[in-house]
């Protein structure tokens, strides 16, 4: 395995192939849980023991999930010198680095990121968090881990679905930059991204990590208003999951929420309208519903999930918009504006 970038303390090492990557996770010895979830957990046969296998889905980001993780730590007398090890997606890299953050105060956690998503953002920052009350990501720490270990090959047999969530998350950071290297592959290369090409697989996981790496680094505990820009078209999404009860996938939403945002820097002014319908035009072409919008009656269940909002300060939340490529901007907006962009017309 080489390391391709290490942020935080936390080491991001890329795999040629599952051999490899076992191999290295052989050398962490015996005092360690494993993680999986239904799906990930017959990638490793025989699965280590201790072992907890989690139900795959978002319904196991739960308190729940974090108490049974804790409990099998404590039946098998393991030390704050243990080692968490989670094997899968977004959900279970959270809910394994939470439980980590929390026991013993603390103890080592590794993420082997199995989904796109992981690999080319979640993984990477030390953001841990659960669900609560239908509510995105209430509940959490920032617990780097020690290593993260990546390994395309796992990306053959994700389903579509799952693909495309990672995807618009990568889609998103090309956004963030002012190098157009990672957006002019998004550009060009649709039929090597579709087929999974493992060498563009392994360049656009880079580059979207290289991406956040420097927004993580300059803050790290999203106190100087830096980091937040990761989080562009998030709140028009939580609220939009949040609404469906998490009916939604994260990238669908995720893809839908900087469409919005778009629409509303392009309404203020901030951005041009080239700039805008290009964005948008993008995540278009890769197959997102960028034209949904909510029914009249379902704007209050909407505005709720909106004031939800970890992101929100006294009440009011906060959007991040874009004025250019890798130029943005942190503000409320009028509900008027949010209503006109993310609603049914009025007939």
């Amino acid at each position: 395995m080489r390391e391709i970038l290490n942020c935080l303390g936390t080491k991001v090492l890329m795999a040629d192939s599952f051999s490899d990557l076992s191999y290295h996770v052989g050398t962490y010895g015996k005092s360690t849980l494993w993680v999986c979830d239904s799906n990930t957990a017959r990638m490793v046969r025989p699965l280590p023991s201790p072992n907890v296998i989690l139900e795959a889905g978002e319904s196991s980001k739960s308190f729940a999930c974090v108490e049974r993780i804790i409990s099998v730590a404590i039946d098998n007398n393991l030390g704050r010198e243990c080692t968490f090890i989670a094997l899968g997606g977004g959900m279970i890299c959270d809910v394994t680095a939470f439980a980590a953050s929390i026991y013993m105060r603390g103890c080592k956690v590794i993420l082997i990121p199995t989904t796109l998503i992981s690999m080319a953002s979640s993984a990477l920052g030390g953001k841990t968090s659960i669900n609560f009350k239908f509510s995105k990501e209430v509940v959490g720490t920032f617990f780097p881990a020690n290593e993260v270990l990546i390994c395309t090959d796992s990306l053959k047999s994700l389903p579509n679905k799952e693909y495309m969530n990672g995807f618009a998350e990568v889609l998103k950071h090309s956004l963030l930059t002012k190098d157009d290297s990672l957006f002019n592959i998004i550009a060009t290369q649709k039929q090597r991204i579709m087929d999974r090409d493992p060498d563009t697989l392994r360049q656009i996981v880079s580059i979207s990590l290289q991406i956040k790496k420097g927004y993580v680094e300059n803050d790290p505990y999203e106190r100087f208003g830096i980091r937040a820009a990761l989080n562009l078209g998030s709140t028009f999404a939580y609220a939009l999951e949040g609404m469906s009860r998490l009916s939604w996938s994260s990238g669908q939403a995720t893809a839908w929420g900087v469409c919005k945002a778009m629409e509303v820097s392009r309404e203020l002014g901030l951005c041009t309208p080239e700039f805008a319908a290009g964005v948008i035009k993008l995540f278009a072409f890769y197959g997102f519903d960028v034209k949904y919008r909510i029914q009249r009656g379902d704007w209050m269940a909407y505005r709720t999930q909106i004031m939800k909002n970890r992101k929100s300060v006294n009440g009011v939340a906060n959007f991040v918009l874009l004025k250019d490529q890798g130029e943005y901007e942190l503000r409320p907006i009028d509900e008027e504006i949010i209503k006109n962009v993310v609603m049914v017309p009025s007939v």
